[in-house]
């Protein structure tokens, strides 16, 4: 019997370890996807999420005013029900057409292109390569739990839909707003049936490092260190007072990721660039005292 305390066989576990090696960042930046997509799509969420449960009020109320009104007239009370039929109806057709927008029409061959909104080329090319890992044949079986803590497997063709992305939300309103290829609503979170580090490994993704210089760095240190070479605000920068000679060097630094930022705007935080400039001062202090001898 498979082991009902699964929570980091879940699909957003495994996409947070192969966003990042932090937590911490992966959980930001996944959650800044998944919002893009939600404002990307809320006019047409909102119709579906919220428009559907006041119309399904309107057929208990014509079902009441046809009971009363058929004291006074069959044919009233005839209309009000035929008005509560076809009431009946406008939610099923709305659930319709917000399927459609998910997966289009005719069968379901291949998966529809997924929606990213602000997600980096880096980020959606991860996802999406976790994504294309569930949509295989030959892929583990992804399932959620029911009430009752049963698991209810889905089929490959859940991963099809273009907001897929969604499904890896922490909160089930979200989950919910991705329907399955049958059009019915799943909020639970969806799990897969092999342990994380099989599919990780089989995934072949290196996950961004929280910070510092190496391979798979998330952060182009490399690059802002050359930039400082030769610069002539070092020869100048006052090493007597060391802290605020660092604060300087930290200030360039972040400048320049500043004017190099891509698209996301994501640029290290202070706390990291404080190391490479303790280094640096660290460094001309080294060089200032030499020359002093």
């Amino acid at each position: 019997m498979m082991d009902r305390n699964d929570d980091d066989r879940s699909l957003r576990r495994i996409a947070l370890r192969i966003l990042n090696e932090n937590e911490d960042q992966a959980r930001d930046e996944l959650d800044s996807v998944i919002q893009a997509v939600e404002d990307h799509v809320g006019r047409q969420a909102s119709v579906y999420t919220w428009s559907v449960p006041v119309i399904l009020t309107i057929p208990a109320l014509c079902l009441l005013l046809s009971i009363f009104a058929a004291l006074a007239s069959k044919a009233v009370a005839d209309a009000f029900l035929s008005v509560a039929i076809a009431a009946c109806l406008i939610p099923l057709f709305m659930a319709w057409l917000w399927r459609r927008f998910q997966y289009g029409t005719g069968r379901l061959r291949k998966p529809r292109e997924a929606i990213y909104a602000n997600a980096s080329d880096e980020t959606r090319e991860t996802l999406e390569k976790l994504f294309a890992y569930l949509q295989r044949e030959s892929a583990p079986r992804a399932y959620y739990r029911n009430w009752r803590g049963n698991p209810i497997y889905l089929e490959r063709r859940y991963f099809f839909g273009n907001l897929r992305a969604l499904l890896l939300s922490e909160f089930a309103a979200v989950r919910a707003l991705c329907l399955s290829p049958g059009g019915s609503r799943i909020s639970g979170a969806i799990k897969i049936e092999k342990d994380p580090d099989e599919v990780i490994k089989e995934l072949g993704i290196k996950p961004k490092r929280a910070g510092g210089p190496g391979r798979n760095a998330k952060y182009a240190y490399s690059d802002a260190l050359i930039s400082l070479i030769g610069d002539p605000r070092l020869s100048v920068l006052d090493l007597s007072n060391r802290a605020a000679a660092i604060r300087a060097i930290k200030k360039w630094l972040s400048d320049w990721f500043e004017e190099h930022a891509d698209e996301t705007g994501d640029v290290p935080r202070g706390d990291l660039l404080a190391p490479y400039a303790e280094k640096i001062c660290a460094h001309l202090q080294k060089i200032a005292s030499a020359k002093g001898r």
